[in-house]
């Protein structure tokens, strides 16, 4: 009996265990089925529908291109050629010091315009490339700057020195670069932190070293040029003292020192604190003893995600659950092709690079085939501060002297640039001996702006009943440089018309102060003891422009008043005004010193005096700047001439060799004798009739700080751009070229009631693709170096 229990005890295991198998064998077909009908109705990544476009190629070429930064090959034979030279004497700079022979960067140096255009134009041969070096001649009596070239690459075989330059003085040296920054800040927390650092606890909650998670730094650092110290031969900056915590600016008190920066020693020259000017650290902690009930406080802050100074989500969100932004998506792939660092898009193709030393640059810019330029760069930013205390009155920054190029260190995809857009490195060296490789330092990307290129509607019988519009997408290329406080996103932008615009816009965070009652002209009081000075924000572009060749013109158009008598009133004596216009050939660079004038508008134009349109018109490119901003400073005061560029919105010269740049990485300090001194290029006054002509453009913007400035600058309202466009060059709108247009109109125009016709020119409706997903989080988190400093 028990043995035929057990035996149907296992025979109903084994139907059991039969069913469950066949129930998992259905499951797995149900989800596989579901799986396989989701991937399938999943729309694919957008992809390159013709393969004449998205053709990117960003390798290195062992033949590079004239306007190519540094090569990795390059790089490593130039700096095996540097360091075999036995006349330089030079130190890696891991091992150098103040009074030693160092390379302090290396870039590319691009050739003469002339041989470039024979060589681009002419089919004449192609120059060599040279490298720009710089080196520290501290081992030097006197020690001093040394600016060569080296080549030709990428087998150097000799060095010479720069046209154009002499030794430039060792006190001209970028403010706190090299091995001198490890140097000031050692010396100040073995110097001030003995003295003052019980001090420092009791004011500030915190000190220089020992400091554990409430520590101070020096964080702030203002160059004083003899202008302003009357001492030519001295190296002085001021630091300022600041509680080390997100946006540490933001955290500042009231401490500051003025260094004397000399090759064999550091020392403290002048001590602010608490208001007051003292000679010594001494005399400072004497004031503090004798008056500290009545010194404020200002205790260390806890960090919490709610501290004003840090960029964390907080407040009522504007819409919860939160949901995605909108995306762009390019149906048909990318519409633009890049080989190495030249691209061709449209009509368009030019070709671009960062500099080290100033920044962003493009070059052999052109529209269906024509150059319209054949550089436009970036010359220098600058910010002209103004305060009660000594570090912010003399806070004139000119932000090449650090290195605008190597400020570049990465663009974050879907924030800073478009998800699908193309990320370009660049490469130098900078502070070392090895290849400095800023992995995405420019972005490329096509932009539908969500306005029209051109519209017009006609609904009315009697008027034609049509609509026609075309999209206004545009190609950009993106670099934001964070320079200090500020980040400034730069954009090359092209339009399917010819028209070219350049633009920058600033955000970051704004420069701080202790709030003192001696600050109220200068700032508003944004938080407790904090105070933001007004500021001037100034930028200046070189473009040096190609129209119809290199023999070119400059002209202004100028808006006047026509006074004639009026022939259609009954009053004899009455008058009839209207605008009229009329043309003022520029002859002379003292002539073409633009300063804009809202009392006489102009028109500025530049052409080819044999080139006309079939209507007899010269066919000219327009340059207008709407970032005009006035240097409000007296020509010659303090500071003023270290960016005289800002004095004129549009100053046009003849092209020369040794007037490539309008500013240098010394011009913070060099004032008194200086190395690039731009009025000079409009000072010699040479004609400009028929010559090879460069127009440089300031921009700029004036900054009073306010409580929606914190955390962070927005950028709305924060920009500014100046137009290439063309004018009369054409003999219509270029933009009527594209098949990215739509165009509605009636089947029969001479009757009412009738179909239409709405006229695409090929281009498809329906996007049956998606874009591809952003996997940077993936990527950032296993190359943290790629965004922050590990």
């Amino acid at each position: 009996m028990a043995s035929k229990w057990l035996s149907s005890e296992r025979l109903l295991i084994m139907v059991f265990a039969g069913l469950s198998l066949v129930l998992l064998i259905a499951l797995i077909i149900v989800a596989s089925t579901s799986n396989n009908s989701e991937s399938s109705s999943k729309p694919p990544v957008c992809s390159n529908a013709n393969s004449k476009y998205g053709k990117i190629n960003l390798d290195e070429s062992d033949n590079p291109s004239v306007f190519h930064h540094l090569t990795e090959k390059e790089i490593e034979a130039l700096t095996a050629y540097l360091y075999r030279q036995t006349d330089l004497n030079l130190i890696l700079p891991s091992r150098s010091d103040l009074d030693d022979s160092v390379v302090y960067i290396s870039d590319i140096h691009l050739p003469n315009k002339q041989n470039v255009l024979n060589y681009l134009d002419n089919n004449g041969p192609k120059p060599a490339r040279e490298a720009l070096v710089i080196l520290f001649r501290g081992d030097k009596n006197p020690p001093y700057i040394e600016e060569m070239l080296v080549g030709p690459l990428p087998n150097p075989t000799y060095h010479k020195p720069v046209p154009y330059r002499n030794k430039i003085p060792y006190i001209y040296r970028p403010p706190l670069s090299g091995i001198e920054s490890e140097k000031a800040h050692e010396y100040m927390k073995s110097t001030i932190d003995p003295v003052l650092g019980n001090m420092f606890v009791e004011l500030f909650g915190g000190k220089l070293t020992h400091c554990g998670d409430k520590c101070l730094k020096f964080g702030y650092y203002v160059p004083m040029s003899s202008a302003h110290s009357g001492e030519k031969s001295k190296r002085r900056i001021w630091m300022s003292l600041v509680q080390e915590l997100e946006i540490s600016s933001h955290h500042i008190v009231d401490f500051s020192v003025l260094l004397d920066l000399n090759v064999t020693e550091i020392t403290i020259k002048k001590v602010w604190f608490s208001g007051n000017m003292f000679n010594t650290l001494n005399e400072a902690l004497t004031y503090f003893k004798a008056n500290k009930a009545t010194i404020a406080k200002v205790p260390f802050p806890n960090y919490s995600k709610d501290l004003f100074s840090t960029l964390n989500q907080r407040g009522e969100a504007p819409i919860d659950p939160p949901l995605r932004n909108p995306r762009q998506v390019s149906p048909d792939g990318k519409r633009y092709n890049v080989r190495g660092r030249h691209v061709e898009y449209m009509s368009w193709s030019f070709d671009f690079r960062m500099s080290l030393l100033s920044g962003p640059q493009i070059y052999d810019v052109r529209f269906r085939n024509e150059r319209i330029a054949y550089e436009i760069s970036l010359q220098d930013i600058g910010v002209f501060y103004s305060g009660y205390k000594p570090h912010d009155e003399v806070a004139h920054f000119l932000d090449s002297m650090l290195l605008l190029g190597n400020q570049t260190k990465m663009l974050f995809p879907g924030i800073d640039c478009p998800s699908d857009a193309t990320f370009i490195s660049s490469n130098f060296i900078a502070g070392g001996d090895s290849i400095h490789r800023q992995r995405s330092s420019f972005c490329l990307f096509e932009l539908n702006t969500g306005m029209p290129l051109r519209r017009h509607h006609s609904y009315w019988f009697t008027d034609g009943r049509f609509y026609e519009g075309m999209e206004n997408v545009v190609l950009i290329l993106r670099t934001i440089p964070v320079v200090g406080v500020y980040d400034y996103m730069i954009d090359f932008i092209f339009y399917h018309n010819g028209v070219l615009e350049v633009k920058i816009t600033a955000t970051g965070y704004v420069r701080t102060s202790f709030y003192t009652p001696g600050d109220k002209k200068f700032s508003y009081k944004l938080q407790e003891n904090l105070a933001a000075p007004l500021h001037h924000h100034i930028f200046n572009f070189k473009a040096d422009v190609d129209i119809k060749g290199t023999s070119n013109r400059f002209s202004t158009l100028n808006f006047e008043l026509d006074n004639s008598p009026n022939k259609y009133s009954t009053n004899s004596s009455a008058r009839l005004i209207q605008h009229k216009f009329s043309s003022t050939l520029k002859s002379t660079e003292r002539d073409a010193a633009y300063r804009y004038n809202f009392k006489e508008p102009k028109y500025l134009i530049f052409y080819n005096e044999q080139q006309k349109n079939r209507f007899g018109n010269f066919k000219s490119y327009r340059i207008l700047n709407r970032g005009v901003s006035v240097q409000m400073l007296p020509e010659g005061s303090g500071n003023e001439p270290i960016a005289s560029w800002a004095r004129y919105q549009v100053a046009v010269t003849k092209y020369k060799d040794s007037e490539r740049t309008s500013s240098s990485i010394y011009s913070t300090l060099d004032i008194a004798d200086p190395v690039v001194n731009f009025q000079k290029f409009i000072d010699d006054d040479e004609s400009i009739i028929d010559q090879d002509l460069v127009a440089w453009i300031s921009m700029g913007n004036h900054h009073i700080p306010h409580t929606e400035d914190l955390p962070i600058t927005p950028t709305p309202a924060m920009d500014a751009s100046f137009f290439l466009s063309p004018y009369n060059y054409f003999d219509e709108d270029q933009g009527i070229t594209s098949m990215n247009a739509v165009r509605v109109e009636p089947m029969d125009r001479t009757k009412k009631d009738t179909t239409l016709h709405i006229q695409r020119y090929g281009v498809k409706q329906e996007v049956r693709c998606v874009p591809e997903d952003n996997k940077y989080d993936e990527v950032i988190q296993n190359e943290p170096s790629l965004i922050i400093d590990v």
